[in-house]
């Protein structure tokens, strides 16, 4: 197999690797999401149809889009949970917005420990370079994932966090300005701008589990 071949075949599957991993982490983070406030009492999400790892009930085109230009920032498709149905509403939002980004987390960290027995099998195939190149790709979007839905905007999970958190009139001045904050973050991102505040973030949590993982 020539240089060529193998360049190829590299990109082909770094190419089909960002897409996996843009399907599977929108729908992994929506239907823990819908999961979550489910178990809360949100009877609503799941008459919704959110409570499913069906990828057609989370797809949202721009939030796939941007997940893979950015190789990992972006949405999925809206869960709109209901705090009707919460016994403490404040407490149960906050919780319901941070346990899908913590879940995510651990899910990285997870891949990250799968990846060093993956690397110890040493089989020169298709199939194992593939793993090899999927496997780090996952873990940086589920990280990246977890990171930029801190960003208090429509429809990332932050949103409802930080209007639980915030008093009642700056939630609401907040939420004024939503779609050009939206607008605003979609620009920063096409333009890399983003990548200089979210990137440290996410590099830091990744050395952080290479770490742990180095001392298992």
């Amino acid at each position: 197999m020539n240089i060529n071949n193998v360049f190829s075949i590299v990109t082909l599957i770094t190419l089909i690797s960002e897409v996996l991993a843009a399907i599977i982490v929108m729908t992994t983070m929506g239907f823990i999401k819908a999961y979550t406030s489910y178990k809360f009492g949100d009877i609503a999400i799941k008459n919704m149809g959110k409570v499913t790892l069906n990828p057609k009930k989370h797809f949202e085109i721009i939030g796939f889009f941007l997940l893979v230009f950015t190789g990992g920032y972006g949405w999925t498709a809206p869960v709109d949970t209901s705090a009707l149905y919460y016994k403490n509403r404040k407490r149960d939002t906050i919780l319901v917005s941070v346990i899908p980004l913590i879940v995510a987390l651990v899910i990285a960290f997870g891949l990250q420990v799968l990846f060093i027995f993956v690397e110890m099998i040493k089989t020169p195939s298709i199939f194992q370079m593939f793993i090899s190149l999927f496997i780090p790709v996952l873990v940086t979007y589920f990280v990246k994932f977890a990171v930029f839905n801190l960003i208090p905007i429509y429809p990332l999970f932050g949103q409802k966090l930080f209007q639980a958190i915030l008093p009642t009139n700056k939630a609401l001045m907040l939420s004024q300005y939503d779609k050009i904050i939206q607008l605003l973050v979609i620009m920063f991102l096409l333009f890399g701008w983003l990548d200089f505040i979210l990137n440290p973030i996410v590099n830091f949590i990744t050395s952080i589990m290479s770490m742990i993982t180095g001392v298992l």
